[in-house]
Order: structure tokens, then sequence, then C-alpha cells
């Protein structure tokens, strides 16, 4: 097939590059003009580049693919980029999906985010493809921007446009070139930590979640959204879990999210006013302090989804940052 791939050069898009170039796909990627990591998210691997950006719609290519793989997006959580965010993850996404209609693409996956799905207050309360959106999620900038793009993708599939939505768990695994994955692991490499936030998180492969990005182009139903997650742990959880990896000891006090929540909101103010990004916003708090669990059970019913253990995945990790001189 002839695929075309949007956020190629970043952790999911490297693995996917890799996946499809393994199973003889021909692969065209679309990389910003100043790309940081296309060189070594795509080293060794057959692919076309074409310079491009999707908040462009004229930069995009006009060559006709089968299977288009839309992932490009801006994923922060400060309100001091909402006008960046709006821009690549709505109007871009309406760029993409207008450009696989007139191209006539066979197969069109777009990846949105579980945060679109929602935010739960207590562990129990794991949500699937069909949850209603919590309160909590409905008020994040990065939810909503991810939401407007899944109905932009509806939209588009009830006029025929055969596209799925993935929305993939938090990724680890090899090929973060752009360390964003490695942020929840760093803070162990300085030996034990002391704390560790409430809440926690769908931890997958990020070789897992490509093979579930192909099986969808290949048997997903248009129109249907699909959640590509792991394991549901507490940050606690994967904290002990990666202090194991690492033999650096483990946290031993919980964070408590109400101070982070008004620590948060003092910083917000003055990071809008000065334009930098304080250490932690209101959003990423909401983020931390609730639980993004969350049941795979539809995409490994309908693709043959499977996932490996957490155990694999955070080896693997720490040994890819370790091979290509991330950690020491």
């Amino acid at each position: 097939m002839r695929c075309f791939v949007t956020g190629a050069s970043g952790q999911i898009g490297s693995g996917l590059v890799r996946r499809l170039a393994k199973d003889g796909h021909q692969v065209t990627a679309l990389v910003l003009p100043d790309d940081l990591w296309a060189d070594s998210a795509f080293a060794g691997i057959p692919v076309t580049r074409v310079i491009g950006d999707i908040t462009e719609a004229a930069t995009l290519p006009s060559a006709r693919f089968d299977w288009v793989f839309h992932l490009a997006a801006d994923q922060s959580f400060w309100r001091g980029h909402e006008a960046k965010q709006r821009a690549v993850n709505v109007d871009g996404t309406r760029h993409v999906l207008a450009w696989a209609t007139a191209s006539g693409a066979t197969s069109v996956v777009h990846a949105s985010s579980l945060t679109a799905v929602g935010l739960a207050d207590r562990p129990e309360d794991v949500m699937d493809e069909d949850s209603a959106v919590q309160p909590a999620s409905s008020r994040l900038m990065y939810a909503e921007h991810k939401r407007a793009g899944e109905r932009l993708a509806l939209a588009a599939a009830g006029q025929g446009l055969p596209v799925t939505i993935a929305c993939p768990g938090t990724v680890l695994g090899p090929w973060d070139h752009g360390r964003h994955a490695e942020q929840l692991l760093r803070p162990l490499m300085r030996g034990p930590i002391r704390f560790a936030p409430a809440g926690g998180v769908n931890l997958v492969d990020v070789r897992d979640v490509a093979d579930g990005l192909v099986q969808m182009a290949v048997t997903a139903t248009p129109g249907r959204r699909y959640l590509l997650t792991g394991h549901n742990l507490s940050y606690a959880e994967l904290s002990d879990l990666g202090a194991e990896t690492l033999a650096s000891g483990r946290p031993r006090v919980g964070l408590p999210s109400n101070a982070l929540r008004v620590l948060a909101g003092l910083l917000e103010r003055p990071g809008l006013w000065l334009g930098r990004k304080p250490p932690v916003t209101p959003d990423e708090v909401a983020v931390g302090s609730r639980y993004l669990y969350f049941s795979n059970a539809r995409a490994v019913a309908e693709l043959g989804f499977r996932v490996r253990p957490v155990q694999e995945t955070l080896s693997d990790a720490v040994a890819w940052y370790r091979e290509t001189g991330v950690w020491p």
C-alpha cells in the first residue's frame, strides 16, 4: 500500500513507519521544515520525506495514497499555547481529512487522545469507547481540541470517508527521540524519589500501538473509535516498576493534589502574562491527579489487538535510552 503519515517523527509515528516499511508498504512521511528528530527517527528506514505543515493545506502533497495515518498533534497542556494548538489539532485535522477525501484514500486512521474520552476520580471507573465525557475532561483545553478533531473525523465518515479514530494509551518503549515519554522515568535516574503523583495512567508499548494502527487500517469499522490501550497503573505502581527496572528505590509519599492545584493556579496568570509556560499547569495537575484507566476490549475483539507485559516495555525503554546515549 502507498501510505502517508503525519507526525511521523514522533515516537508513535516512528514506530508506525518502521512497521509499515517492514511489511513492504511504500511510506511517505510529512515532515515540518524545522523537524529536529526526522533524521534519527527515520535512520535506516526506506521512507520518502515530504516537507509540509498540516496547518497549511497547500503544503500537503498532490500524490495519491491508499492509507493515511494522521498522528500529528500539539500536545501542550498550557493555555498559553491555545491558538497554536487549535491551529494544529483542529484546523490541521480539517485540512488532512479534506485532503484525504479528495485524494481517494481507502483507509484513514485519525489519532486522538484518551483525555478526549475522559478522566476518572476513582480507579475503579474504567472507561471505554462509549463512556460519557467526565466534567474534569470537558474543561481540559487539549481534550476539547482532540474531541473537536474527532467530531470532524466522524463528520467526514458520515460523508463517506473511511476514517477510524485511534486513542492510544501513554506510550513507552524505544524511539522516543523527542524525549517526551522519558519524562515519566527520568526522575528515577537520580535515585530514590520521595513523591509520586496521585492518580493513574494507562501504559502501552509503542510497538503494540504501531501494530494496532496497522490493524485499524486493515479491519477497523469506519466511523468507530478504538482504544489502543494496555496496562492501568497508578503513578505509584509505575514508579515502583520503574524503580525495580533501574534499581533506584521506590517513592515514599503521595503528592497532595490540592496543593498542586493551588500552586498551578498561582503560576498560570504570570506565565500567560510573560508568555512562558510555568513548571506545572492546572491542566497538567487535572490529568495527573485523576485516573486514565481504560478497557481495550473492543480493539482486542475487533482488531486482534495484543499488548506485551509492562515490564518488557519498561526494560526495553531503558535499554533504548542507554543505547542511544540519552542516559548514561
